[in-house]
């Protein structure tokens, strides 16, 4: 049997898929006979629509899409951790010296997507908590994917840029001399990281299967760690209750700056 696992577009799709090859041949390994395949998306809306039609067996959405994904038939099994890591950073090249969030007054921000949770709406939460009317007080642009966000920091096309404490880590290990030039400016509070959810049709014994195997992932000694990316091999089992939090998160974000109207319309009841 061949199992769709589609990974949310957090950087480019040749990128998520290279991170995600070898935890699929792990998940191979642990349940003979199973096959695993990796499916990325153009962009978060790509990745939506997928979802919405129930196109993954299994997927790792972010915690709105964690949400989202409960309507359309799926249910959490896992989870990636810490939670530490899902939060937001405001990224920009330390000759900008920006050093607090009313320096973007005035300035260009970039953003992977409307509906990137820990890239862009934490941040802009964090903005708006600081004072700032996001929707005045400096020019918002949605530029894709995380990696996009950071090269138009990095190259000077926008002041600042949206990211997460995962990718940041990686991004920097990867480009230690770009990274040099770059100093965050704003680091955002946690929520729940990005969750595992099965489409409800599988068998919910190889649902538990695979949340298992995650879940032990990083503890077994059998398998070279090194051929994952940094933090990517840690899950810890999850319900959906786990992302309650997330929700109040959504309610609290529409009061004060509203959410994008594709968010807004498939909100959960």
């Amino acid at each position: 049997d061949v199992y769709v696992f589609g990974i949310h577009p957090y950087s480019n799709p040749q990128d998520v898929f290279e991170s995600y090859e070898p935890v699929m041949r792990y998940l191979e390994s642990k349940l003979p006979g199973s096959r695993f395949r990796v499916e990325t998306s153009r962009d978060y809306a790509d990745y939506e629509e997928k979802l919405g039609a129930r196109r993954f067996h299994f997927s790792l959405p972010n915690p709105y899409q964690a949400v989202l994904g409960l309507n359309y038939g799926y249910r959490v099994i896992a989870k990636m951790t810490p939670d530490d890591d899902f939060r937001g950073l405001i990224v920009a090249r330390s000759d900008r010296n920006l050093r607090s969030p009313q320096d973007l007054a005035g300035k260009t921000v970039c953003f992977p997507s409307p509906t990137a949770v820990a890239a862009t709406m934490l941040p802009l939460l964090y903005l708006h908590d600081s004072g700032l009317d996001v929707k005045h007080d400096f020019q918002i642009r949605y530029v894709g994917s995380q990696f996009s966000s950071i090269l138009h920091a990095y190259s000077g096309d926008a002041a600042a840029c949206g990211t997460t404490v995962r990718f940041w880590r990686n991004w920097s290990k990867e480009n230690p001399d770009k990274a040099k030039a770059m100093q965050v400016v704003c680091r955002t509070d946690a929520l729940p990281h990005n969750a595992v959810v099965a489409r409800r049709d599988v068998d919910p014994a190889l649902a538990q299967r695979v949340a298992a195997a995650l879940v032990a992932l990083d503890k077994d000694k059998a398998v070279d760690q090194r051929q994952f990316r940094i933090g990517q091999q840690h899950f810890e089992p999850a319900t959906n209750a786990s992302y309650r939090r997330m929700q109040d998160f959504l309610a609290r974000y529409d009061r004060a700056i509203g959410l994008p109207p594709t968010m807004k319309h498939k909100r959960p009841e």
